[in-house]
């Protein structure tokens, strides 16, 4: 990051001042981008959205910020410090380096923030980056991030997620870059920008733990979902609907039925799709056999697996094989 956007982040701005100087809240937008809905203040998207425009911008440290929603998806990214929120009720701590994401019509107030604490504030077009969206990222064999994404889209459910990914250096220097790009304005600024975000939540998704949290009337249902998708990605060489009930301690018939209103897929279907996944990675970055590979995913007819693997993958996994690197073993 250049040292002019870093001293930038550090300095005090006015509305800092002010607030260090009297240890209140001083209103930091105008009237005009906000309404009041009773005890709410909620954020408009055509004020901070304009031209369709990606949005960043500086928390303002030194006082609480009082409790608003949003009418667009907001990332919150701490640069340094910490920041404390009360999301949807909540107490949450996010680490310097982590990530909140906020659904549109989640609520969130923020502690005080002090000299360290640097929160960076991201908003997004929503017609062009949504959970939508993100679910067709490169990671879309993920069956949890899919269904996680799918579940957030939903408009008003009020859900969040928070990216743990303090110690993801590839995470910290594309969002450095975003935030430089953005306060030293070159040309082209907000096209290099969106460009950053494809390969920042794909950055997210593979290689960053996250915590999911949504309103309590749906939480258990979809808690269960979660671990079954987990409890597939892990062990799918040797797990079944049964053993997936046992170990989860949920009825098998409860299970199954939960598994397909949620994602619309059987515990079966899900169950292939991830040996699939795995069969296509050994098959593009090993020179085992096809019949080790068959043998690996856990499953035990070879004439099941090739129609799987081409009805998923569009051609039997031997000429998926040759297509890649040229003829080999099967």
């Amino acid at each position: 990051m250049h040292t002019i956007v870093k001293e930038y982040l550090k300095h005090h701005n006015q509305i800092e001042k002010e607030q260090f100087q009297k240890k209140e809240f001083i209103m930091d937008i105008p009237a005009k981008s906000f309404q009041t809905d009773e005890s709410d203040m909620i954020l408009l998207r055509e004020y901070f959205l304009k031209n369709n425009s990606i949005y960043i911008s500086k928390h303002p440290r030194f006082a609480p910020y009082p409790k608003h929603s949003h009418h667009f998806l907001e990332l919150n990214y701490v640069y340094s410090g910490k920041s404390i929120q009360y999301i949807n009720g909540k107490r949450e701590v996010i680490q310097r380096g982590e990530i909140l994401l906020l659904d549109r019509g989640s609520s969130h107030s923020l502690g005080e923030h002090g000299e360290e604490d640097i929160l960076i504030n991201i908003i997004f077009p929503n017609d062009r980056v949504d959970i939508d969206w993100l679910s067709s990222l490169n990671d879309k064999n993920s069956v949890l991030f899919n269904f996680l994404a799918q579940t957030i889209a939903t408009r008003s459910r009020k859900e969040y997620l928070i990216f743990r990914c303090g110690q993801n250096e590839h995470v910290q220097m594309i969002l450095d870059q975003m935030i430089d790009k953005y306060f030293s304005e070159p040309v082209f600024a907000n096209e290099i920008i969106s460009l950053y975000i494809p390969i920042l939540f794909t950055e997210l998704i593979g290689n960053c733990s996250y915590d999911f949290h949504e309103e309590q009337k749906d939480k258990t249902n979809n808690q269960v979902v979660i671990d079954t998708l987990k409890l597939i990605e892990k062990e799918y060489a040797s797990l079944s609907l049964e053993t997936a009930a046992q170990r989860l301690g949920y009825n098998k018939n409860y299970l199954s039925n939960i598994i397909k209103k949620k994602t619309n897929a059987t515990f079966s279907e899900l169950l292939i799709k991830q040996r699939m996944k795995q069969a296509k990675f050994l098959i593009e970055s090993t020179t085992l056999s096809i019949s080790n590979i068959v043998e690996l995913i856990g499953l035990k007819n070879r004439s099941h697996f090739y129609k799987e693997f081409k009805a998923t993958y569009g051609d039997l996994p031997t000429a998926f094989r040759n297509t890649k690197t040229g003829p080999q073993i099967s």
